[in-house]
């Protein structure tokens, strides 16, 4: 048996729950639907999209109930494992936690099942060819498990808002990676470009050199900026990809954050800025 932490998503409950709890279930685990999810010949692998098809969307007391059951499996598992230093033969204890583990993968695994519309649909939205979906689906996937592990349930959230952004932030990053090595690609064949044409006016800046400059300060933003800040930005500019620009209300209610608290983070965010582009003051200031 691995020695390795197993992290569960802590409640108060779980002190007075027991395994026989989730045996009788008097709920609707599944939502009712009439529409099955249509068939997109660009997608993937026709086994994926059967898995995606057949996929069947939670309820919300469905969805209560999987997640309660997860962590309540992990909190078992991580109880009897915290023993096991303190007793000669650990097989039984061992074999039972090794039980609990396969018990909350399986109830994992269902619920991931029954998130993968979600996970499919934003991959979808943002690739621009097969290749980009599968490079996004294969991310998108690999979050959706990661968001399950950390989703605390007993806050009431529906879990799929909560993926939703898990999802779409890593997106938005692999999406600005790749942005951003084409812009540095293309700024190094501009740059060449540039060298071995006439200058027109050697006291102007060409529109070449302001947007290798503007590329370059975009490059460091991730370095410049902590995620949350990242994402106020190009929201606020419209840099990802999803149209004009949002309101600094309407990102506060994406981050669950107030209107100001949002304002305040985004100056903070474009004081930070404004030291990345100190290098270009003069040649923005030519413009």
């Amino acid at each position: 048996m691995p020695n390795s932490k197993i992290n569960f998503v802590p409640n108060d409950d779980f002190e007075s729950t027991t395994e026989m709890d989730f045996e009788a279930i008097d709920i609707e685990l599944y939502a009712a639907e009439d529409r099955p999810l249509p068939r997109d010949p660009k997608l993937a692998a026709e086994s994926f999209l059967c898995a995606v098809e057949q996929s069947r969307l939670l309820t919300f007391e469905g969805e209560q109930f999987l997640f309660k059951r997860l962590n309540f499996l992990r909190f078992r598992a991580s109880a009897l494992q915290s023993t096991l230093k303190n007793r000669r033969n650990t097989k039984k204890t061992d074999a039972e936690i090794d039980r609990l583990l396969s018990d909350a993968n399986q109830t994992r695994e269902e619920i991931a099942h029954a998130n993968l519309r979600l996970a499919t649909s934003i991959s979808q939205k943002h690739a621009q060819s097969r290749d980009e979906f599968e490079e996004f689906l294969a991310e998108s996937n690999a979050i959706l498990l990661n968001a399950i592990d950390k989703f605390d349930y007993a806050r009431g959230y529906r879990f799929s808002t909560y993926a939703t952004h898990a999802i779409q932030r890593n997106l938005f990053r692999l999406i600005e990676k790749r942005n951003k090595r084409r812009k540095l690609e293309s700024a190094e064949e501009a740059a060449i470009q540039t060298a071995a044409s006439p200058a027109v006016d050697p006291d102007r800046p060409t529109d070449v050199e302001v947007q290798n400059a503007f590329d370059a300060i975009m490059s460091r933003i991730d370095d410049a900026l902590d995620p949350r800040e990242q994402f106020i930005v190009r929201q606020r500019f419209g840099l990802d990809q999803l149209g004009k620009g949002k309101s600094l209300r309407e990102i506060g209610d994406e981050l669950g954050i107030s209107k100001e608290r949002t304002r305040q983070l985004y100056q903070r965010s474009i004081e930070k800025l404004a030291e990345v582009a100190k290098p270009f003051e003069a040649l923005f200031a030519s413009t």
